[in-house]
């Protein structure tokens, strides 16, 4: 165990934890289930990395409004 975490965190990966509110379990249990994912870390992955890809996406979530 402790490898693996010296490598994710090599990796640039950081373990937090958050509160979810009802609709975002919905919508994260949605997302795994339809990519056959084996957590909600790993679904929340998904989205935000799909976030990250997509160039509308990104600026809907990221764009600074004044």
């Amino acid at each position: 165990m402790r490898r693996r975490n010296a490598r994710l965190n090599a990796e640039g990966y950081r373990r937090a934890t958050y509160s979810l509110s009802p609709t975002a379990v919905e919508v994260v249990e949605g997302v795994k289930e339809k990519l056959q994912l084996s957590s909600r870390e790993a679904a929340l992955n998904a989205i935000l990395e799909r976030i990250d890809r997509d160039m509308f996406l990104r600026q809907e979530f990221l764009a600074v409004t004044t």
